[in-house]
């Protein structure tokens, strides 16, 4: 419902990033993907920032319809990067 009621916003209104932080962490791999295909659909529209600490839905990523829209970022990369 809340990606919805953001699609009806975002008909009319500027975009703004959607966040969400583990909205995965209770789904099987067929939810998740199916989640990670409406939510990259919803890219197309606005920003969607993505968090997760499940490392196992970057393989998942290869079954998103647009992925083209995904852009993996990885704090570990950062972290090691700047030392």
């Amino acid at each position: 419902l809340r990606l919805a009621s953001l699609e009806v916003y975002l008909d009319s209104h500027e975009p703004v990033p959607f966040i969400a932080d583990d909205i995965l962490v209770n789904f099987d791999d067929e939810r998740s993907v199916a989640t990670l295909n409406v939510l990259s659909q919803l890219a197309k529209k606005t920003q969607i920032i993505f968090f997760t600490h499940h490392s196992h839905l970057l393989g998942l990523l290869d079954r998103v319809e647009n992925r083209d829209a995904v852009f993996v970022h990885r704090l570990e990369d950062s972290i090691t990067s700047n030392k």
